[in-house]
């Protein structure tokens, strides 16, 4: 995903000081450049009071679940998808890839804000988790880790997709790093079809990005209570045709509605699953600190299907 021009402009002409509200225009342009819809906008709102209405797709709108309720929008769907990493599936033949098409040469993507360097070595299995492991490398980029079930310049991957109406689940673990990590989990295909189930920056703790890069919509979401250093996470996106839902909860049980867009995938949505952890440059959120590794836990994550 790379800005459009005006973008670059804009985050040139801004102080070190504004670097943030920079961002923020950043991506309201892009929503602008890439949403047949036109500008959706990214919103701070909060919750509104519980109503018993659902919404277009079945499940609740963020204004009419009430915080805490619980919802349990897998109730009904198949599992299509149920992985627990206890076991190191990665390469040809395998279900996940660890390099993406999503980077210009499969590995390193620095005209997107990012340090990476994938290597295989940054992912381990080793406690029943897959832990993904940031540390310096050579000419100032990070090692760290991806996968993918598809579109993996042959790294591995059994072209599992995703499609419209599906519910994608999963539990990680946030970096304790005080700078630099950015983990996320989001889909792609063939150069488009991204919806963030999250993405977090640690100069950001407190912070959730969900956003609807195929249609053009998203949410920063704070909750210091929920969201920081080091806590471990319950996130889902439900891929609705007409809006897509997101869940996020400290337990499984505990999980509610957060947000949920105006625009959905459409009828005929599918994209591969990515999960990764990338290393901020330092121009959009502050690049590392230190040369300390961190890591990105990431206990399981499911696919339910009608």
């Amino acid at each position: 995903m790379n800005p459009a021009s005006l973008t670059s402009w804009l985050l040139s002409q801004a102080t070190h000081e504004r670097l943030y509200l920079a961002h923020v225009a950043a991506m309201v342009l892009l929503v602008l450049t890439t949403s047949a819809c036109g500008l959706a906008g990214f919103r701070e709102d909060a919750l509104g009071p519980a109503k018993s209405t659902l919404g277009t797709t079945g499940f609740p709108p963020v204004q009419d679940q009430a915080a805490g309720s619980g919802p349990q929008p897998w109730l009904g769907r198949r599992l299509v998808l149920d992985e627990p990493f206890t076991h190191g599936r990665v390469g040809p033949a395998q279900p996940w890839g660890w390099q993406t098409g999503a980077y210009p040469d499969c590995r390193t993507n620095p005209d997107n804000y990012k340090l990476d360097l994938l290597s295989k070595r940054a992912l381990d299995f080793s406690d029943g988790k897959l832990r993904i492991t940031a540390s310096p490398a050579r000419d100032g980029r990070w090692q760290t880790g991806l996968v993918t079930s598809g579109d993996s310049c042959s790294s591995g991957g059994l072209g599992f997709e995703v499609t419209t109406d599906d519910l994608v689940m999963a539990r990680v673990r946030l970096p304790r790093s005080n700078a630099g990590a950015w983990p996320g989990i989001w889909t792609w295909r063939e150069g488009g079809n991204e919806v963030d189930l999250f993405e977090w920056h640690s100069d950001r703790p407190h912070t959730l990005e969900f956003v609807n890069h195929f249609r053009g919509d998203g949410k920063y979401w704070t909750d210091p209570a929920v969201v920081d250093r080091g806590k471990w996470l319950n996130v889902a996106v439900h891929l609705g045709r007409r809006q897509v839902t997101w869940y996020v909860g400290s337990t499984r049980g505990r999980m509610r509605v957060v947000f949920a867009d105006r625009f959905g995938v459409g009828p005929r949505f599918r994209a591969h699953l990515i999960i990764n952890l990338s290393v901020d440059d330092g121009r959009l959120h502050a690049s590392p600190q230190t040369s300390s590794p961190f890591a990105f836990h990431i206990d399981s994550v499911a696919v339910y299907r009608r």
